[in-house]
């Protein structure tokens, strides 16, 4: 069997993947990799292989044991029952069960009318450009964008959609920073206590939620439990963790990874600044380039089958990258151009078929508004350290940076009432 030319964990990876997936596609549509937690699998280094694999759930499946195997790769009998219960999500449903709790969320998101919260986006934008000018150092301008914007702005919007309180934004913030960062088995022990904090307070909001129902997701999930097809306890919480950790870390690595895309293309930079009714083929070119999540959960093999002309066998194991299929030069040409015009609709950054992202319209929408304000405001800003010493984190799954210290230099105009000015 050939092994993957790529470590799928690597800074240099995570610093620009395109060389190792390049290489990776010439060996063929799928090469064999380790990941941490997960051991030996298959990888998917194409466009089509990663599609198909992603739209078949008659023989790719999220559940081990409806493939044939006892455990989760990764994820053994060890695993603390109060983390099990969280991460037990419909992502890791097959059908049918999957069906009924995804039509269960969507009934709840759709709910929330992504175009009604625009105006309530913009005003958190606002709110979060005035913070951090608040925080940035006057003398020099410069201040961690991570922290201080790309961070907090998507926690503020999931947790207004979900109906939490403000005044519990910030112990959420702990707890999405420590979930987010898990590396290895440690890691997660580490973590146990804030689960068990979040599992406590979930159950405190969804009773709240039944005896004074809000125009809330939390309370439209609720409602739902209380009709015709129930969501249980452990479901609720499932689901609800899953909004905020996912509905949150994807957008924070959309905002910079993009804004860092944007610096390295000064030209597309200008011309979106020129014109912002280019934003959201901008934020799909985005997402296709930069690819935030860069694999999906593993798909089991439920059946022997041949894809692509590559046999799979019962129990094998698959992880669709999302990465390789949209730096494929057969479905997008030149891909490792940058170009805010291209049409890059198809792109698979947020999965694709019965699993594809539920906040997908909500990120971009942010993504659009978060780019509009900052760089009306700050169009000189730039990075405060040269490109080759930020830090990635090396773990599967997201392409993050641990921090992303920018320069901000003079505002523009006065949309915030704090200017900063460098000496």
């Amino acid at each position: 069997m050939p092994t993957a030319p790529l470590d799928l964990c690597s800074e240099s990876f995570k610093r620009n993947p395109y060389p190792e997936l390049k290489r990776a596609r010439k060996i063929g549509p799928f090469v064999y990799a380790r990941l941490p937690m997960v051991g030996r699998v298959w990888v998917s280094t194409d466009y089509e292989s990663t599609v198909a694999v992603l739209r078949d759930q008659e023989y790719f499946v999220v559940n081990p044991r409806n493939a044939g195997r006892k455990k989760f790769a990764g994820m053994s009998w060890w695993m603390p029952r109060s983390f099990r219960r969280l991460t037990n999500t419909m992502l890791a449903k097959d059908e049918p069960d999957h069906r009924r709790l995804r039509k269960l969320v969507e009934s709840a998101f759709l709910r929330q009318s992504i175009d009604a919260l625009r105006p309530r986006i913009e005003e958190l934008t606002h709110r979060q450009l005035e913070i951090m000018a608040s925080a940035t150092d006057k003398r020099t301008g410069e201040i961690d964008f991570l922290r201080h914007f790309a961070r907090p702005l998507p926690l503020a919007v999931i947790t207004e959609l979900l109906g939490l309180p403000e005044e519990d934004r910030e112990k959420f913030a702990r707890w999405a920073s420590s979930f987010t960062s898990i590396e290895g088995t440690f890691g997660l022990l580490k973590i146990l206590p804030g689960v068990r904090k979040l599992t406590g307070y979930l159950k405190e909001r969804f009773e709240i939620c039944r005896q004074h129902p809000e125009p809330d997701m939390i309370s439209a999930l609720v409602a739902a439990e209380q009709e015709g097809e129930r969501l249980s306890e452990d479901e609720l919480l499932a689901t609800v963790f899953l909004l905020l950790i996912a509905g949150h870390e994807t957008t924070v690595h959309l905002l910079s990874l993009g804004l860092l895309t944007l610096l390295q293309h000064p030209e597309q930079k200008t011309a979106l600044m020129a014109d912002w009714s280019k934003s959201r083929p901008a934020v799909d070119e985005i997402l296709r380039q930069a690819t935030p999540i860069q694999m999906t959960k593993p798909r089991y093999v439920a059946r022997d089958i041949e894809i692509c002309g590559h046999p799979f066998f019962r129990g094998d194991v698959i992880v669709p990258l999302l990465a390789a299929a949209n730096s494929d030069p057969k479905a997008f040409s030149e891909p490792e151009e940058f170009r805010i015009d291209r049409d890059s609709r198809k792109h698979v950054a947020f999965g694709s078929g019965p699993h594809v992202c539920l906040g997908l319209k909500l990120a971009r929408v942010e993504a659009e508004i978060a780019f509009e304000q900052l760089l009306t405001t700050y169009p000189n800003l730039e990075l405060a350290i040269p490109e080759k010493h930020l830090q990635w984190y090396e773990r599967p799954g997201a392409r993050a940076m641990k921090e992303m210290p920018i320069r901000l230099n003079q505002v523009a105009h006065p949309l915030i009432k704090e200017q900063v000015h460098v000496a």
